[in-house]
């Protein structure tokens, strides 16, 4: 007598069964993954554009400042003729807003600095930048490629976490470890 070879019934719905838990699990756990990419991705998009800032500051000759706010950041840039800071108009030095979940922390020299929300567009006025309105910037870029001495902090409402620190001189530093509070 022949014997049929091939799975029962049984059999296959034991395997459909065992992926669609495995199944399950991994698109349980997808959203956490998914937000830590994109978490990393915001401090690489600020480190980036801290570089770019920096390089114009070196190349034009002009002092380019930061503004950081608790949900993104923006550049301004020097005016000598106005004797104020005008936002910067490269491309990669526009204002950027951070996703809803992540907030920035700034700390100067060791200092935490109390951010504010971005400013709207009516109260900075490029024609008459030295007005009351005028932005002043948290974090100096320097056309002799010295920087503030700070520290940032990305994080968001859930354990994620991600620091970006400059000595003064030299390149941006990622820190996926917390600072250490110095004494």
């Amino acid at each position: 007598m022949r014997r049929l070879s091939g799975f029962t019934l049984i059999e296959i719905l034991v395997v459909l069964f065992i992926v669609s838990m495995l199944t399950g699990l991994v698109v349980a756990n997808l959203p956490g993954f998914v937000s830590s990419a994109d978490y990393e991705e915001e401090m690489m998009r600020l480190k980036f554009a801290l570089d770019q800032g920096l390089q114009k500051a070196e190349i034009d000759a002009s002092e380019v400042g930061v503004v950081i706010y608790s949900d993104g950041y923006e550049f301004l840039v020097f005016d000598e003729t106005l004797k104020g800071w005008l936002p910067a108009l490269d491309r990669s030095l526009r204002k950027h807003q951070l996703p809803d979940d992540l907030m920035l922390l700034l700390s100067l020299e060791d200092e935490p600095i109390r951010l504010g929300m971005p400013a709207t567009e009516e109260s900075v006025n490029p024609i008459d930048p030295v007005g009351e309105g005028e932005i002043e910037p948290n974090i100096l870029l320097l056309s002799s490629g010295e920087t503030s001495v700070f520290r940032l902090e990305l994080m968001n409402q859930e354990t994620f976490w991600i620091g970006l620190s400059s000595e003064g001189y030299g390149d941006f530093t990622i820190s996926r470890e917390s600072f250490a509070p110095t004494e």
